[in-house]
């Protein structure tokens, strides 16, 4: 008896040729598509404007809305966000516990204050990294900085 397994020939006929190319109704992608980075809106759905979601959208993000007492550490963490938005409903209490409790995640928090007829964006944490004290930027470069720290922005 021989070592070398054997195939039986109902077996072997019924198998494609190796490298066959024939298309059997299905195609396979070049690569894999690329996850899109997650944004968490934290605060009133009425604070988040259109100009705000247009601009997410067309950097290409998903995004959704919390209101504060949900977006716990654990929930940021379970929906993979790569980006918190805080807006000025925010208690200062629930910003200090969330930065405090994702620093060195990875997980970049922006934080809004309405100032006259716009409003200016203070970074909490950039890439997980403790960034208070860091210069404000006003809504115009928000994109900019969020390019900065979103994922395969590199």
């Amino acid at each position: 008896m021989s070592s070398v397994p054997q195939v039986s020939p109902s077996v072997a006929a019924a198998r494609p040729p190796a490298g066959n190319s024939k298309n059997l109704g299905r195609t396979l992608p070049e690569s894999l598509p690329v996850p899109k980075p997650r944004i968490l809106m934290v605060g009133r759905n009425t604070s988040w404007g259109a100009p705000l979601q247009l601009t997410l959208r067309e950097l290409g993000c998903d995004f959704a809305f919390a209101p504060s007492l949900r977006a716990t550490p654990d929930f940021v963490r379970k929906k993979s966000v790569a980006v918190l938005l805080l807006d000025s409903t925010v208690p200062p209490t629930h910003r200090r516990k969330l930065a405090a409790a994702l620093a060195g995640s990875n997980i970049s928090i922006f934080q809004l204050f309405p100032v006259e007829n716009d409003c200016w964006w203070l970074p909490a944490l950039l890439k997980g990294e403790d960034c208070f004290g860091s210069p404000g930027f006003r809504s115009k470069e928000l994109p900019v900085e969020l390019s900065r720290v979103l994922p395969n922005s590199d």
